[in-house]
C-alpha cells in the first residue's frame, strides 16, 4: 500500500514539472508582449544642453515616435551623439515610463589649442578633439606647440607619438592642474619642442621650465609662491626642473 502511494506521488510530480515550465514561459511571453505592445515612445526630452539645440541632438539619435522604449539601444544612441556632436562629452539615457525618453548630455569646452603648422586643434580637458581652426583663430586659447597629433579627427581622443617629447597623459595632467588652480587663463602657451623640458609662458612675463615627468601640482604651487615674492614689474625665467629646488633668472633689461 505504501509503495503504491509513493508511485502515485512520483507520477504526479513528473506530470507537474512540464506544466510549471510551460507556465513560466507563458508568463514571460505575456510580460514581453505587454512591454512591446504598451511602452511606446511619445516624448523625448533633452537636458544639460546649451551649445546644441534639442532639435540638433534629436536629429542624430534616430529615435522615432512610436518606437518601443525597451528596444532602443541606449549605447548606440549615446555613441552617435558624442561622435557627431563634438562638444558633447558624455551622455546618459534613461526611460521615463510609460512613454518617455530623457537624454542628459554633458557638454565640454576647449582648454587648449594644439598647434599643427598653420592650423590648430581645439582640445577638451579629457583630450577630445573638438574642432580644427586656423592658428590665428585659436588666439583666445592656450596654445600647445612642439607636439604632433597622430591622424587628428573631430570627436576622437587626441593621440600623440609614443616617442614624442610629451605623452597625452602628461599634457592632460598639466592642463588639468592649471585649470584646477585657476592658472589656465594666464598661460599663453606651452612649448614641448625641447626633449629635456617644456617651457610655459605664464602671466605675460615669465617663462617657466618644467620636466615632462614632474609633479605638476607641486611645481605649480611652487610657481605661485615664487611669483608672490617678486615685484609686479619683474620678468624672467623660473626654473622648476630640480627636484627640491627652484630659481628665478631675471630677463636682461634692454
Amino acid at each position: 500500500m505504501a509503495r503504491r502511494r509513493r508511485n502515485r506521488r512520483y507520477r504526479r510530480s513528473r506530470l507537474t514539472v512540464p506544466f510549471r515550465i510551460l507556465s513560466f514561459f507563458l508568463i514571460c511571453g505575456a510580460i514581453l508582449a505587454a512591454l512591446l505592445l504598451f511602452f511606446k515612445v511619445q516624448t523625448v526630452t533633452v537636458a544639460g544642453n546649451s551649445r546644441y539645440t534639442q532639435e540638433e541632438i534629436l536629429a542624430v539619435t534616430d529615435i522615432q515616435e512610436g518606437e518601443n522604449l525597451f528596444l532602443i539601444n541606449k549605447y548606440a544612441v549615446a555613441s552617435a551623439i558624442t561622435g557627431q556632436l563634438p562638444y558633447v562629452e558624455a551622455v546618459q539615457i534613461r526611460r521615463s515610463l510609460p512613454d518617455g525618453i530623457v537624454i542628459e548630455v554633458q557638454e565640454c569646452e576647449p582648454v587648449a589649442a594644439v598647434v599643427q603648422g598653420e592650423e590648430a586643434w581645439l582640445i577638451s580637458a579629457s583630450g577630445k578633439l573638438l574642432e580644427k581652426v586656423t592658428e590665428s583663430g585659436a588666439w583666445r586659447y592656450l596654445k600647445v606647440r612642439g607636439c604632433e597629433l597622430l591622424l587628428p579627427t573631430v570627436s576622437t581622443i587626441a593621440q600623440l607619438p609614443a616617442d614624442g617629447t610629451i605623452t597625452r597623459e602628461e599634457l592632460l595632467s598639466l592642463l588639468a592642474v592649471l585649470r584646477e588652480r585657476g592658472m589656465l587663463e594666464q598661460t599663453a602657451w606651452i612649448d614641448c619642442s625641447d626633449p629635456e623640458k617644456l617651457v610655459m609662458r605664464y602671466a605675460g612675463r615669465f617663462d617657466v621650465e618644467l620636466l615632462y615627468t614632474a609633479d605638476f601640482s607641486k611645481k605649480l604651487k611652487a610657481l605661485e609662491e615664487i611669483i608672490g615674492y617678486l615685484e609686479d614689474n619683474e620678468t624672467g625665467t623660473i626654473l622648476l626642473t630640480m627636484p627640491d629646488k627652484s630659481s628665478f633668472k631675471p630677463h636682461a633689461i634692454s
